[in-house]
């Protein structure tokens, strides 16, 4: 799990002499990084996903009461660096809005963001 989270919370920028590691997003202000083995997401996804959700596989989603929701793309975190792995998430991330994350191919932050407080925290 933690290399599935380094992959998509840092890259490596070239410099004149090395290489220098930056984050990809520095907080749900900026967006979502991608899609992990446990994704819980609270109202201000909820509101920001939509009926998306709804259209997410049955086996992928599980309400967990009125203002959460559980997206787990794969069954276990061991197949989160597979390519049956990778191939899901960016199924789902199409389903939810490919927007609303971090695109790791042309390195740019996601257009599309959940409303936060000033503090940027989630608003309920």
């Amino acid at each position: 799990m933690g290399q599935d989270f380094e992959r998509k919370t840092r890259r490596w920028i070239p410099q004149e002499i090395g290489r220098k590691r930056v984050v990809t997003v520095r907080d749900y202000s900026e967006g979502l990084a991608g899609l992990f083995w446990h994704n819980f997401f609270g109202s201000p996804f909820m509101r920001m996903f939509g009926e998306r959700l709804d259209a997410l596989p049955a086996e992928c989603r599980k309400p967990l009461g009125e203002d959460i929701v559980l997206v787990q793309p794969y069954e276990l975190p061991t197949e989160a660096d597979t390519e049956a792995g990778r191939a899901r998430e960016r199924e789902l991330i199409s389903l939810l809005g490919p927007e609303c994350f971090y695109d790791h191919e042309h390195h740019t932050l996601p257009t599309r963001r959940p409303i936060l407080d000033s503090l940027g925290q989630p608003l309920h």
